[in-house]
């Protein structure tokens, strides 16, 4: 239930959010997510260090190791962020795709480290029987996935742009030394 109350912080179609959120608040969702989901990593890690017979210590050793991932590229995303005041004083695009891409970028790092989670969960819970909830994983399993893949897709426009925009630069800033 972590896992899926953790998604519900963040998996929001951009339709359904508040007018009144600022550019970078779907973002700050998004690492409460993580954060969510790191608890809900947590739970897990410290059931398969109780019980050991149950679990496979490398895949609890790999989720800590994906856990550490995520939350080092959430800093990262954080750091490069312009605050809410820059991005809405602005005048240009430029620091709202920032916010844009950070965000696609958030939600992608959250939704893998959610379908890790979930992934480490199915075997000794799913798999077993011992939850009976199989058709709600798969549901929620489908939902991160469908979130992961409708991000990729907007990074790879954000890719192409940026690219073009780092070209576009050099050769203004090759033609202002000529001058």
């Amino acid at each position: 239930m972590m896992i899926i109350q953790a998604g519900g912080m963040y998996l929001i179609p951009t339709t359904d959010r508040p007018d009144g959120d600022l550019p970078t608040t779907h973002l700050l969702r998004t690492q409460e997510g993580l954060n969510a989901l790191t608890d809900a990593a947590d739970v897990l890690i410290y059931d398969a260090r109780r019980y050991p017979p149950d679990y496979s210590r490398e895949a609890a050793d790999a989720l800590i190791g994906r856990g550490k991932q995520a939350q080092k590229v959430m800093r990262k995303l954080d750091e490069i962020l312009p605050s809410d005041d820059f991005i809405m004083t602005m005048d240009s695009y430029g620091p709202d795709l920032m916010a844009e891409y950070a965000t696609n970028a958030a939600i992608i790092v959250a939704s893998t480290f959610a379908l890790d989670i979930m992934a480490y969960y199915y075997e000794p819970f799913i798999r077993t029987g011992k939850d009976k909830r199989k058709a709600m994983f798969r549901d929620f399993q489908g939902a991160y996935r469908e979130a992961r893949d409708e991000c990729f897709s907007r990074s790879d426009g954000h890719e192409f742009l940026i690219k073009e925009l780092s070209s576009a630069h050099r050769a203004l800033q090759r033609m202002l030394k000529e001058l």
